[in-house]
């Protein structure tokens, strides 16, 4: 029940980030060091009301590394992509990470693409064609799109990376992604621009403590005890909420053939990610059964 009301408090706090970031007058480098910064103070904190120490072992620091670094390019990427186009292109581009897990298997664990995977692939990608006006990267829902989808390739490795790791604690995790996740945005000293009106310093503040603190920390823990599969599909809950707000909120367009590409750009990685869980499952009874 408590990892339920986790995974629901987490979607609904990260639904609302892509419409804020989007609200926003801070740039993409600005909106990343502050929630950074402003995360990483908050779940030190936590810790030390925890008083739970910090893991200094090598193969921790290792760990942890390689964990904010992921984070980091999945998150300058989604933030850019969000900033150029719109707060749903984003969110869609990101969600795509159900195909890429596909290419995943294919390249490092040699599981070759069935038949299934090759249709869920070509379902998606005819929902973005359905979406982009047109195949230039010089038009902005275009090119918001593909950084997004870069995104979805990098968000797809977090779950993976942060079960790997459940022998650090889930708190020390947060606290890793975020402070390994400051140096890529440090090469951007000098396009931070902190001279915002007092209705981005509030979105940055949300960002910061309920998209980023609270949200992103109990997703960890989440996609830490929950399986992969689980923890896909529910994240897809995500997508109408924030296109629902950034059209009644920011105004965004919502034509038919863009909902229409949202949906099958959905149900193709639902289809994959489903694809995926049963024949593993058919595989592991068939091996019980030998």
């Amino acid at each position: 029940m408590r990892i339920t009301a986790e995974a629901a408090t987490s979607l609904v706090l990260m639904a609302g980030v892509p419409v804020f970031i989007k609200f926003t007058n801070a740039n993409s480098y600005t909106i990343g060091i502050v929630r950074l910064l402003m995360a990483s103070f908050l779940i030190g904190l936590f810790l030390i009301y925890k008083k739970e120490k910090l893991p200094i072992k090598i193969p921790y620091i290792k760990k942890l590394i390689v964990i904010g670094v992921v984070f980091s390019i999945h998150w300058i990427t989604y933030f850019i992509s969000i900033k150029i186009s719109t707060a749903s292109i984003g969110i869609l581009g990101a969600s795509t990470y159900g195909i890429h897990l596909i290419f995943l298997g294919w390249i490092f664990l040699k599981a070759k693409p069935r038949i299934i995977d090759i249709f869920t692939i070509a379902f998606a990608f005819w929902g973005t064609y359905l979406i982009i006006p047109e195949f230039s990267l010089k038009n902005n829902i275009t090119l918001g799109l593909a950084i997004s989808i870069v995104s979805g390739l990098f968000f797809a490795m977090l779950p993976i990376l942060h079960q790997k790791s459940q022998f650090i604690s889930g708190t020390q995790r947060a606290l890793g992604q975020y402070i390994f996740a400051i140096p890529l945005f440090l090469f951007f000293i000098p396009k931070y621009d902190f001279n915002l009106n007092n209705a981005d310093w509030y979105s940055l503040l949300y960002l910061g403590i309920c998209g980023t603190f609270m949200a992103h920390t109990l997703w960890i823990n989440v996609t830490t005890k929950l399986n992969t599969t689980v923890t896909s599909l529910i994240f897809y809950i995500i997508i109408p909420i924030t296109m629902t707000v950034s059209y009644f909120w920011l105004g965004e367009e919502m034509k038919f053939n863009k909902l229409l590409g949202a949906l099958m750009i959905v149900t193709a990685n639902i289809i994959g990610i489903l694809s995926r869980f049963y024949s593993r499952r058919t595989k592991l009874a068939k091996a019980e059964n030998l």
